[in-house]
């Protein structure tokens, strides 16, 4: 790796994440719960270099890049591609699994790699893990510092006026995961801080064979006038956001998921689109 990545900012950024989970823990497992068979996260970015960028990007930078999985199919086509992740569980099997990309373990309010890219982007809910108004800040610091004149940024984030406003707040939600490598039921339950717009999720594994595993993770929920004023202090100009991967006008209130869903979340989020303005310093 180059000799001008910096992936920590000092022990007092060492601190425990907010999340625990199976998923991360065993990637393998992450993947066979949240397949996105249909392609949607590629063909959504692919519709953003349509509309947002003068030609295809021949970089990219994915912040919180979990297994790699998002990333290594936009590889395809961008032919330099780099992932960041907190844990090093995710780094390396990210690593193992597609050894196309360039996978670096550090932290998205402090991660450094010395260079810049056409396309950066956050997806998987990563931005909901800066639980402060300084994380967020930092965390849009880090696009910037990665981003040239005409950068296109895609993020997600998971929607307060989903949660508050609207029908996505749900206080038990059963999930399941039948494939041949692995089948689980879940039960996550859910409490939301609505003055701190947190969301907190205890949800229970049950797999045949093996104990019972708890995940915990707590989330910021974002109002979209909240996203595009964090992407725009950060120097990106043209935000653009949807409360689905579509594209289309809507009450941003989201579209909740009515099917199995063990994340919990399906419909309730963000997706954000800016580029990097000429004069950003």
């Amino acid at each position: 790796m180059s000799g001008g990545i910096s992936t920590t900012a000092g022990a007092s950024r060492a601190v425990e994440p907010p999340f625990r989970s199976l998923l991360y823990r065993e990637p393998r497992l992450y993947d066979l719960a949240f397949p996105d068979a249909d392609g949607g996260i590629e063909r959504m970015c692919r519709e953003a270099f349509r509309r947002y960028l003068p030609s295809a990007p021949a970089s990219a930078l994915d912040l919180g890049c979990g297994t790699g999985r998002d990333l290594a199919r936009l590889a395809s086509t961008v032919g330099d591609c780099w992932g960041v992740d907190l844990l090093e569980s995710l780094v390396d099997y990210a690593r193992a699994t597609h050894p196309g990309l360039r996978a670096v373990q550090g932290d998205m309010r402090s991660v450094r790699l010395g260079r810049r890219f056409d396309l950066v982007t956050s997806f998987g809910n990563a931005l909901s893990y800066a639980l402060t108004d300084g994380d967020l800040a930092l965390t849009a610091a880090t696009y910037a510092a990665h981003s040239h004149a005409g950068t296109l940024v895609a993020v997600d984030a998971l929607n307060a006026r989903s949660y508050l406003e609207g029908d996505g707040f749900r206080e038990r939600i059963e999930g399941g995961v039948q494939t041949p490598e692995w089948s689980a039921t879940s039960v996550a339950t859910h409490v939301l801080h609505r003055g701190d717009r947190i969301l907190e999720r205890r949800r229970v594994w049950r797999i045949s064979g093996r104990p019972d595993v708890e995940d915990y993770a707590r989330y910021r929920l974002l109002y979209p006038e909240e996203l595009a004023d964090l992407l725009a202090s950060a120097g990106f100009a043209s935000v653009e956001i949807f409360d689905n991967r579509e594209f289309r006008s809507s009450d941003m209130k989201g579209r909740v998921a009515r099917t199995s869903d063990p994340g919990g979340m399906g419909g309730r989020k963000l997706y954000a689109f800016a580029c990097r303005s000429a004069g950003a310093s």
